[in-house]
């Protein structure tokens, strides 16, 4: 039976109109933080916001290779509305570290076990809950939450289709040597079949460690999952990602008749106003200072109330 610790390490005071404690609870082999940024009016709602994939921290970066604070300003966004957020430290991420953890021993389930952690941590405060799963995390939290009722779930910018088929089509535009070598690996971990030779190239995607985590990954599917939610969602979608397509979102917010679907014109996958030009799209994971789309905050809102 997996422990639930509840600890409030420290409190500070912001200068806006919510306070921020670090908070944690225990998992099998790792305890996990977060941040919980509490409005000063007394609230019954709270949000969950759970970050993408790869090394993944709670403020939405994935350092060194990415800083751009997106889901820090999400949560700071909504707790200026009057809402309690939790954001969080993925198991292997930020404070989130245990020598007891491996790549070779990550499995897709675990985020998803973690996540129901989080929701059960904040069920001892709040009566009414939101979870935002942002990228893979919105697969995360669909997961997490058909057996953990929640009064709304909300994909931001989050996988539409399996992840055999997000990861080709994210690779359809690279060099037909990338794709001859990496449409193979990709069929066989789709089969359950893990590769040995691999390019060093591709390690990134492919390193043989984490061979069976793809596998794990590779067993769910959006589209079916979001079948299976029995509370209201909101599939929100900017027109300018180039990692998740508009098509797609729409297409799986069509699988539920208790889902909405919201288009934000320009914004792009790190959540900021942006043209599809690539260069200067992808320039924008590294700019901390800018601000979100103006209209995400209000779009998350109006769902909620």
């Amino acid at each position: 039976m997996k422990r639930l610790c509840i600890l409030f390490l420290f409190a500070v005071t912001t200068g806006s109109c919510f306070s921020q404690q670090e908070v944690v609870v225990s998992a099998i082999n790792v305890d996990l933080y977060g941040t919980l940024l509490t409005p000063e009016s007394t609230t019954n709602k709270a949000i969950l916001i759970i970050s993408g994939s790869g090394k993944t921290d709670r403020d939405g970066n994935t350092r060194p290779t990415y800083h751009n604070d997106g889901l820090k300003k999400l949560a700071e966004g909504l707790a200026e509305q009057g809402y309690a957020v939790l954001r969080c430290d993925k198991r292997g991420v930020g404070k989130s570290i245990s020598d007891s953890l491996s790549a070779e021993g990550l499995r897709f389930e675990q985020y998803v076990s973690d996540a129901i952690l989080w929701i059960k941590f904040l069920r001892n405060t709040f009566e009414d809950i939101t979870v935002i799963g942002h990228s893979q995390g919105a697969l995360v939290g669909m997961l997490a939450i058909q057996e953990n009722k929640v009064n709304r779930f909300i994909s931001l910018a989050g996988l539409s289709e399996d992840a055999h088929t997000t990861v080709k089509r994210q690779l359809a535009n690279q060099p037909q040597m990338v794709k001859d070598a990496s449409f193979p690996i990709l069929d066989s971990l789709k089969k359950g079949v893990k590769v040995d030779s691999v390019p060093q190239y591709l390690y990134s995607l492919f390193n043989p460690r984490i061979q069976d985590y793809f596998i794990s990954f590779m067993n769910y599917d959006p589209r079916k999952e979001i079948k299976k939610l029995n509370c209201p969602i909101l599939i929100i979608q900017g027109s300018s990602d180039l990692q998740i397509t508009v098509e797609g979102a729409q297409a799986l917010s069509q699988e539920s008749p208790l889902s909405n679907f919201a288009l934000i014109p320009e914004m792009n996958h790190v959540l900021r106003k942006s043209s599809p030009n690539a260069i200067e799209n992808f320039a924008t994971y590294n700019k901390p200072d800018l601000p979100l789309h103006e209209d995400l905050i209000k779009v998350i809102s109006s769902f909620i109330n």
